[in-house]
């Protein structure tokens, strides 16, 4: 009885460790995801780059993708968001994707919010900080610019220096366009 007692005791102990969650890193494979847009419409990662495109007779091409992780209320974000935006505009004939993720708002909120800011990138939602979660983006901004096979080959955390922001971002997405 009493080695019953401890196995039943231990068990609990024994099944609940695990090996402590793994941050993911430059060179690692991008964590597949799925999130709704503005419209409701979902957007998943792996229609637009990846060993194979989800849905490749949509996306034909393999694209680089950026995600930056924000949220309404981060002053440091809607810094960001600008240079985004600037950055998008200069690649828009070329094989990139540059996404907002909001991190843990409503869709209504991010919605309103987005339309008084008149922001023109696509913005997805992670109400329920999902991905985030996966991307280790709790913090904000958190950026990644991940390439056409699916890896990651940036991130940034926070945003400070504009100039050496766009300057390291546009170097990167020319490497990975050749």
């Amino acid at each position: 009885m009493k080695f019953i007692l401890i196995l039943l005791l231990g068990l609990p102990f024994v099944l609940g460790q695990s090996s402590p969650k793994e941050k993911i890193a430059v060179g690692d494979e991008a964590p597949t995801f799925s999130l709704p847009d503005l419209d409701q419409k979902y957007v998943s990662l792996r229609d637009f780059c990846g060993a194979e495109l989800r849905k490749p007779w949509i996306n034909k091409e393999k694209h680089v993708v950026v995600l930056s992780f924000f949220a309404t209320w981060c002053k440091p974000c809607m810094a960001e968001i600008p240079h985004l935006e600037a950055i998008a505009r200069d690649y828009v004939n070329r094989k990139v994707k540059i996404f907002l993720i909001d991190v843990g708002e409503d869709l209504q909120k991010v919605s309103e919010f987005i339309n008084a800011k008149k922001i023109e990138l696509p913005v997805l939602i992670d109400r329920y900080q999902t991905v985030a979660e996966k991307y280790d983006a709790l913090t904000l901004p958190r950026l990644f610019v991940i390439d056409k096979e699916g890896m990651i080959r940036k991130e940034n955390k926070g945003f400070s220096d504009p100039q050496k922001f766009e300057q390291e971002l546009v170097k990167v997405l020319e490497q990975l366009l050749r």
